[in-house]
């Protein structure tokens, strides 16, 4: 039984810090967005920081914004990496080889980048006097740096779709591709001997196998950007910012008395996941049982 058991035990005082730290954290964060704040001299509890941010425009804009970016950047993100996942597997079908594997890190390069970096890259590619306007302007399609559109530090966020739709799409391709080759090839000589062909068989065979790793992925890139912080600090606008951005701004920027809102948006944001998350792992379930894999 000590045999058995050691590893549990040994992993427990480390599993057992990160476990105090990351629920005590979210309890402390939840009774302070509750109104609980010694430090300022509130120790009754109320809604009154929720009430707060539900009836302010800035919180909606900011809602409204995330949403937009989160949605755009997972939706792009997955349809690339869904491209890439489907181009590789065809590739591999038709080398047999070892050279396809070349393909493969080609397309992991960006997951070796940090997203601060690829934001920054993103930056200097596309703002109005980066890499892309220069050459632009150089062959002759636009008159001046100035007539290129404004990418980064946009209102609408479309630097931040950018950053995360190429850093994710490996992320994508590469929760899909293991996925994909377990296809056996006998189904793609099947597919040959009736007539199908590529797209057929995408249709019928690819598609529903990849589709429920495609949904977990899909959520996975939608929670991360949703959440995530340094791209939409970097790239995005001061008003209207995403919800990540607009707690800190109130967090360093603000009062005490203002700590309680930012919390509050955190909350927010863990309870929107969660509740995506559900939704996910139903819609997941369902989808398996109806074509007869759960």
């Amino acid at each position: 039984m000590w045999r058995k058991s050691k590893p549990y035990l040994l992993l427990l005082p480390a599993t057992g810090a990160i476990i105090l730290l990351f629920f005590g954290g979210i309890f402390d964060g939840l009774l302070k967005s509750f109104g609980y704040f010694p430090a300022i001299g509130q120790t009754d509890l109320n809604l009154a920081a929720y009430e707060r941010l539900l009836s302010s425009g800035a919180f909606w804009e900011s809602l409204r914004l995330t949403l937009r970016v989160a949605a755009l950047s997972s939706l792009l993100s997955a349809l690339i990496g869904a491209l890439v996942a489907i181009a590789l597997f065809f590739l591999n079908d038709a080398m047999r080889t070892k050279s396809p594997k070349a393909w493969h890190r080609l397309f992991q390069l960006p997951l070796t980048i940090p997203h601060l970096v690829a934001g920054y890259i993103i930056v200097l590619l596309f703002m109005q006097s980066g890499f892309v306007s220069r050459i632009l302007a150089a062959i002759g399609w636009i008159d001046d740096i100035a007539d290129f559109p404004v990418l980064v530090n946009d209102p609408f966020g479309w630097g931040i779709i950018f950053t995360y739709a190429w850093k994710e799409a490996p992320f994508v391709s590469l929760m899909l591709y293991p996925v994909l080759s377990r296809i056996h090839g006998s189904w793609r000589e099947v597919s040959r001997v009736f007539g199908a062909g590529n797209w057929p068989f995408i249709r019928e065979v690819v598609m529903p196998v990849m589709m429920p790793a495609w949904t977990v992925a899909t959520f996975i890139v939608f929670v991360f950007t949703f959440s995530a912080f340094e791209v939409p600090y970097l790239l995005g606008v001061t008003y209207p910012s995403v919800l990540p951005v607009y707690s800190y701004q109130l967090y360093t920027s603000g009062t005490l008395a203002d700590r309680p809102e930012a919390l509050a948006i955190n909350m927010i944001l863990a309870a929107m996941t969660i509740l995506l998350g559900l939704v996910t792992y139903y819609f997941s379930k369902r989808w398996n049982v109806l074509k007869g894999w759960g």
